[in-house]
């Protein structure tokens, strides 16, 4: 209501910007301005190889709240192009209603991944009484299952929550979010949407499968594990891969654990850092000590037919977007190579309405049994509707 007491309608409107360079993404921008158009929100996902201070730093300074990370590749579908790229950028521009979204940069640096989440959680839920979360977090100093047990613990287990880990073009070396004019190393950045005005579900499919005979976590800590059937954890990842100390982390990713849960989907973890002098390995989220796993792998392009029928099973129950946003595991794109854009292109080509994301280090969102989780190695698909 306006204060004579009269409804106000407000309809989103959106658009996307592809740029390899921070000068062609503002000269995007102010292409994208000349109609009146004037976005609240932009979501960006960039490579490490661009000015990422400076991407946020000017969208922010045109009144434009940011909510961004580095990729390992990025893409964008509209009816003007549709583009999968690598160290460029793409963003989401979006002018969201006032006082329907808050965005939140949260500091990483002295606190566990369990507490950066409760931060998350609470500011979440204490914005909005039906608060739905985006979240991106640095994707190589973060345990993305501590997080999101971190956000649940505080916000509560059904809590809509997606997003995923910053990358860094697969060199393993530094990860940023980008918010406030700032590229943060160390920290995660959320965005929290009313419920009453939006509708966000979404769906997280993997397709992986189990090889080989189960193992037993015997020594772990978080996400490190120091040993597996009580042998150095590097050690066993190298015999079984038949690969040298330094082909890891890279190529532990395309042949991540999968941790037998009894009663609830398996999840992925996928190495992404090594501890050599300790001949451990860290993964993107907990590996708990005791846990049974088995190596997995793809099973090649079946994977996109696999994607395509759970794609398809959520589109007949969610019908309606106004845009997709995708969070891809890099290793997804790593093992299908071009033939990555099928799947993009299929649940692009069922909605008809803009899809724009990243190659990530890890994934969060709900899989299709309604729990939210955090995973690796999936295809985690979120449909954005205003109300």
């Amino acid at each position: 209501m306006d204060e004579n007491g009269l409804q106000i309608f407000w309809k989103m409107q959106l658009k996307t910007i592809h740029a390899d360079t921070l000068k062609g993404f503002q000269q995007s921008y102010v292409s994208a301005i000349q109609d009146g158009f004037r976005p609240a929100v932009a979501m960006v996902f960039a490579s490490v190889d661009l000015d990422l201070p400076g991407i946020s730093s000017f969208l922010e300074s045109v009144n434009v709240r940011v909510f961004g990370s580095s990729s390992c590749g990025e893409f964008v579908y509209n009816n003007r192009e549709q583009v999968i790229s690598e160290g460029a950028l793409v963003c989401l521009l979006m002018d969201l209603a006032p006082g329907t979204f808050e965005i939140k940069l949260f500091e990483g640096k002295g606190h566990t991944s369990f507490d950066l989440g409760s931060a998350i959680g609470t500011w979440s839920l204490g914005t909005y009484a039906q608060p739905a979360l985006f979240i991106l977090a640095s994707g190589l100093g973060t345990d993305g299952e501590q997080l999101v047990h971190g956000i649940q613990h505080e916000a509560g287990e059904n809590i809509v929550m997606f997003g995923g880990l910053a990358g860094d073009d697969a060199l393993f070396k530094d990860t940023f979010v980008l918010s406030q004019g700032k590229a943060e190393s160390n920290g995660a950045v959320a965005m929290v949407l009313d419920l009453d005005h939006y509708s966000v579900d979404g769906i997280a499919t993997s397709g992986w499968e189990s090889i080989g005979a189960d193992k037993l976590i015997t020594h772990s800590e978080g996400n490190i594990v120091y040993t597996i059937d009580g042998q150095p954890a590097l050690d066993v990842y190298k015999e079984y891969l038949s690969v040298r100390d330094e082909d890891l982390p890279e190529i532990g990713i395309e042949y991540p654990l999968m941790i037998k849960k009894p009663g609830r989907q398996n999840v992925l973890r996928a190495v992404v850092n090594v501890d050599r002098e300790k001949r451990s390995l860290i993964f993107a989220g907990s590996v708990p000590n005791g846990s049974v796993v088995s190596f997995s792998s793809s099973p090649g392009f079946e994977v996109i037919e696999y994607t395509k029928q759970k794609v398809s099973e959520f589109y007949q129950n969610n019908p309606g977007a106004d845009v997709l946003i995708l969070f891809s595991c890099m290793a997804r794109h790593s093992a299908l190579g071009p033939a990555i854009s099928e799947e993009i292109d299929d649940a692009w080509t069922k909605w008809n309405v803009p899809l724009i994301g990243f190659f990530t280090y890890g994934e969060i969102g709900n899989n299709y049994t309604a729990a939210c989780d955090f995973y690796n190695q999936t295809f985690t698909l979120v449909a954005l509707k205003e109300k």
